[in-house]
This record gives structure tokens, sequence and C-alpha cells, in this order.
């Protein structure tokens, strides 16, 4: 069955509200990329798109938020068979639940979200996420957004998103390089 233009956007006004709520790595940009992402791997991988845009727009409520988004959606009369896969692509967005995933449309889903702590992009966000809200030193936050992108690209679910990374990959390796080299300020020695 498909949401009705009402429940469209209800569950957009009960995302939205969540996002503005979060720092800005985790606002309602990140929620707008990983729609948008999410809607462009649902088109190529074959995904229900209905059912990927909303679990996108509902990720940011992870796992543990599950059965908030449940009643929410049960509140707007969501259908118990849409509400279920919904809710799966909730449970399934972290590294922690991404095995669990039964449906294409978790994976694209995970993928969408994952793919924004990857290549450049995510370097810098992942960084400014660490050291302006968890408070961590830069060199740290640096080896530990590193440390998350192979995690990440190793995780990806979809053909799509594993080229995506591919073609993001030797950007992102070039300013590693250049960023260990002003570290250890290598490139002025002699």
């Amino acid at each position: 069955m498909q949401l009705t233009d009402r429940q469209v956007g209800l569950i957009e006004d009960f995302a939205l509200k969540k996002y503005r709520s979060l720092d800005d790595t985790h606002g309602a940009d990140h929620c707008e990329k990983t729609t948008g992402i999410a809607s462009f791997l649902a088109s190529e991988e074959r995904a229900d798109e209905i059912i990927v845009k909303m679990g996108a727009l509902l990720h940011q409520f992870h796992p543990e938020g599950a059965a908030q988004v449940n009643e929410f959606l049960m509140s707007i009369n969501v259908p118990h068979d849409t509400r279920e896969k919904i809710i799966h692509c909730v449970r399934c967005v972290e590294p922690t639940t991404i095995h669990t995933a039964r449906t294409l449309e978790a994976k694209v889903v995970f993928d969408a979200d994952k793919l924004q702590t990857l290549g450049p992009y995510g370097l810098v966000r992942e960084v400014v996420y660490r050291t302006r809200r968890k408070n961590i030193e830069f060199r740290v936050a640096f080896r530990e957004a590193k440390e998350l992108q192979k995690t990440m690209a190793s995780l990806l679910q979809t053909e799509t998103a594993k080229s995506l990374y591919e073609n993001m990959k030797a950007l992102s390796n070039s300013m590693f390089e250049s960023i260990e080299d002003w570290d250890t300020l290598s490139f002025i020695k002699k």
C-alpha cells in the first residue's frame, strides 16, 4: 500500500523536528543529503522508493528510537506492513545492526547514511563532529575519522554505493597523505 500525501507530509514534519534538535553535522542538511542519496540508490538498485525515502527521513532515530517511530506511524494509520518495512530501515542503520538487514531498502538507507562518512566530505564532516561535539583534539579526531572511513567502506551494502565510494577513494587517500604530511611537516624536509 502506498502512503497518502498527508501521511508523507506528517512523516517529513516528524523527522525534521528531530533533525532540528541535532547538531549541524546531523541536522536538516544531513536529512536532505541522506534522502537524496537514498533516492538515487533506490532507483539504481530497484528498491521500493517510498520505503527508502521514509526510512531515510527517519533513520536518525536509530535503533533505540524505533519504538517512538512505530508509535508515531501507528498514530497516523500507516498500515502494518509498510510500518514494519520503514522501522526495519531505522533498526538496521547502525554498523552494529546492519547485519540484521533483511531488505534491500534497509541496506540502501544504511548506505545513504554511511556514504556521508566517506570521501573528503565525510572526512571533514566527521572531524568537525568530533572536535565540536565530542571535544576531541584535532589529531585524534582525524585518526578516528580515517579509521571510520575504512570501517564504513567495508560495510557498504549495495553495488551502487560501493561504486560511488570507489570514485572518491583516490581523492580521500590524497587528502589523508596531505594531512599526514602536515602532521609531520615532511613536505618541508630536505
